[in-house]
């Protein structure tokens, strides 16, 4: 872990440098991708590759571009923000990939955000949903359970094994939208013999899924729900900027749903045992959670009531 940014003495091609500082930009530029580390590794010396980091980063962050950072300006002040940022990313949980609300499937509940978001895992996964396939889901569904050695009934439920093995299976595509910079959209590619499956990623995705609590695929079904301004109140909340609204009554319909999901939960704990209970206790909390936060009751996380 960085401590927080902080120069001595100004940096920049004609002035003294302290030998600590200019080793700290370099690392911190570097971790930022604005300094490539020579292959004898980084060193205390100042050298032009530091100026043009400097300079590199303050033109992608729309400061004056003149290769100084002094200790109280803001190119310093700005990379320690940057820096921080970076490190609050890496030190979050990352969401799951994948999750339902309900069944999806031939003869099952098939909510149109959760048939729309297994469409995305599954191609996601390579495994996409064929044109002129009346079954919709189901026979991609089932090409990925043969693929997994699962059974193959071409149907998922919330907690199920099909689910969970999508998630196994997208969890390195997640990770990788995590390292990447998504300031920016991202598409994501996978290779088949039919060609080649484009997943669009929307602008800042991660963060609203992670600051909500909702899987990935289900926060991209949720944004495409929403109007312009809707977008933009969620964009500004997970910002950390206030959004309008009676919390108040928020707080109380959302204590409503948890003692009815308590309720619920202490009956399958008595009917069906400890194990049971404590998964439904747990997704419990996790919707208590999501509902504070915003999320609406359609796209809260499912209530573990599965019987296995």
């Amino acid at each position: 872990m960085f401590a927080p940014f902080r120069l001595r003495a100004t940096l920049g091609r004609t002035y003294n440098a302290d030998l600590e500082d200019t080793r700290r930009a370099k690392q911190v530029l570097a971790r930022l991708g604005h300094y490539e580390t020579p292959g004898y590794g980084i060193d205390e010396y100042p050298d032009e590759p530091l100026f043009q980091g400097i300079e590199s980063f303050q033109e992608r962050h729309g400061l004056r571009r003149d290769g100084i950072m002094k200790p109280d300006g803001e190119t310093a002040a700005k990379l320690g923000e940057v820096l921080g940022a970076a490190e609050r990313q890496e030190a979050r949980p990352t969401p799951a990939a994948f999750g339902l609300t309900d069944a999806v499937g031939p003869g099952r509940a098939n909510n149109p955000h959760d048939v729309n978001a297994t469409g995305q895992a599954l191609a996601w996964a390579g495994f996409p949903v064929m044109p002129g396939d009346g079954s919709g889901t189901a026979e991609a569904t089932k090409r990925f359970q043969q693929s997994q050695n699962l059974k193959v009934d071409g149907w998922l439920r919330p907690h199920g094994e099909t689910e969970e093995a999508l998630n196994r299976v997208l969890r390195p595509k997640v990770e990788a939208l995590k390292a990447s910079d998504t300031s920016d959209p991202r598409l994501y590619r996978q290779g088949q013999s039919q060609g080649t499956i484009r997943v669009p990623v929307p602008k800042g995705l991660l963060d609203i899924a992670t600051y909500f609590g909702l899987p990935v695929l289900m926060a991209s079904e949720w944004l495409k729900s929403m109007n312009k301004d809707e977008r933009d109140q969620v964009k500004s909340k997970v910002a950390g900027h206030r959004v309008e609204g009676d919390d108040d009554d928020l707080e109380k319909e959302c204590e409503i749903r948890y003692a009815i999901d308590t309720e619920t939960c202490n009956g399958i704990t008595r009917n069906r045992g400890r194990t049971a209970g404590w998964r439904c206790h747990k997704t419990a909390a996790d919707r208590y959670d999501a509902c504070l936060r915003g999320v609406p009751v359609q796209y809260l996380p499912p209530l573990d009531t599965w019987n296995q």
